[in-house]
């Protein structure tokens, strides 16, 4: 979370929900079956070093992200452990709509806020696999987060406005009075490439005043996240997309060098010394849903998806320390990640996304998922 200042632009923007050829920030591939859900996960109830009581869970997992996020280096063990659920914490998801009968998202979305009355409810998958990264029963960073649909996409156009956010912006704030408790706006989307947006730098800034930090994509374009809105809005939590690649076997001076897996910026993503965090983005499973809107799982790439994971890592912080300052969930984001692992990312400094288990006592396991008094 950095101060940017650029300058003023057009008023509309290409959403992630975009296809790839727009400048949106996410893309899905090809679908996968959708399984049975499987249990979240085993409980551990631990004791941290400031002596809080908190619960550690820990589940096999088919995600490759929630398995990368949960642990330091690589390689990964199928496995995802990970402090609380994000149980009593809200999302508001500003998208194109999110499905409230998926099975990953059943029972804990309600609709908001739209920009478009005369629209149907969800113009396609994206905001309901952005919401599965958040909050997904089992592809999810935080499996009990409640999220609040936001939809700030015209279908016919597959475009949101500025002011369709900023009115979105304001509704929440409103809806958060009526619904006290800890909260974070996910914001999926780019609206420029060189400048910045005073209406949206206003709303990000009236949002933390409300005290919900925002999380923002730093978009699928290979340009300095510094130019990018509204990530170069002040007081956002920019988040970029990371990939794992494999670097084959080599010689180097007659030694052999073993194959090894290392975190790379992902191909096409934004760069430099803006971007607050890096998350999974790159061939990521998520809810999804095919084209009559049925559920499905699917294979996305881009950093709308990566800041749902970051928005998920928030509401586990929050479901801890719920009375925590939008600049203290950013604070512990940003101090909590695995530093300098991310490479190609053009800045000297780097931070990967880590939501795994601190300095902790475990104290007693458990076969089933349940709270732990």
């Amino acid at each position: 979370m950095r101060n940017r200042v650029s300058q003023n632009t057009h008023h509309w923007l290409a959403t992630a929900a975009i296809a790839a050829a727009l400048a949106g920030c996410a893309h899905g591939s090809s679908a996968v079956p959708r399984r049975d859900a499987a249990p979240v996960s085993e409980p551990y109830t631990s004791l941290a070093a400031s002596s809080a009581r908190t619960t550690l869970y820990e589940a096999h997992t088919v995600s490759f992200a929630l398995d990368r996020i949960d642990q330091r280096d690589l390689p990964l063990d199928a496995t995802y452990r990970h402090n609380g659920t994000g149980r009593g914490v809200t999302v508001y998801v500003f998208d194109g709509g999110v499905s409230r009968d998926h099975p990953e998202l059943a029972g804990r979305v309600r609709l908001g806020f739209t920009g478009f009355p005369d629209d149907p409810k969800i113009c396609n998958a994206h905001g309901t696999a952005v919401a599965g990264a958040i909050a997904g029963a089992t592809l999810g960073v935080a499996p009990d987060a409640e999220i609040v649909d936001v939809k700030m996409v015209e279908c016919q156009k597959l475009r949101g406005t500025i002011k369709a956010i900023v009115d979105g912006a304001h509704w929440v704030i409103a809806d958060h009075k009526l619904h006290p408790g800890p909260a974070i706006a996910n914001w999926s989307f780019i609206a420029d490439t060189a400048a910045d947006i005073p209406e949206l730098d206003s709303a990000v800034s009236d949002l933390r005043a409300a005290g919900i930090p925002v999380v923002v994509s730093a978009g699928n374009v290979n340009v300095d996240a510094c130019h990018v809105s509204p990530g170069n809005a002040r007081g956002a939590i920019v988040v970029g997309a990371s990939a794992i690649a494999m670097h084959p076997a080599t010689a180097v001076d007659g030694a052999s060098v073993p194959a090894r897996l290392t975190d790379e910026r992902a191909p096409e993503t934004a760069f430099g010394q803006c971007i607050d965090v890096y998350a999974p983005g790159d061939s990521v499973l998520l809810p999804s849903l095919d084209g009559a809107l049925r559920p499905i799982t699917q294979l996305w790439n881009g950093t709308s998806m990566s800041a749902g994971y970051v928005s998920g890592a928030a509401a586990l912080y929050l479901e801890a320390h719920p009375t925590a300052s939008p600049d203290e969930v950013a604070a512990a984001i940003e101090g909590n990640a695995t530093l300098g692992v991310v490479r190609n990312a053009r800045a000297s400094e780097t931070r990967m996304l880590y939501v795994g288990p601190t300095a902790a006592v475990v104290l007693a396991t458990n076969t089933t998922r349940r709270r732990v008094p």
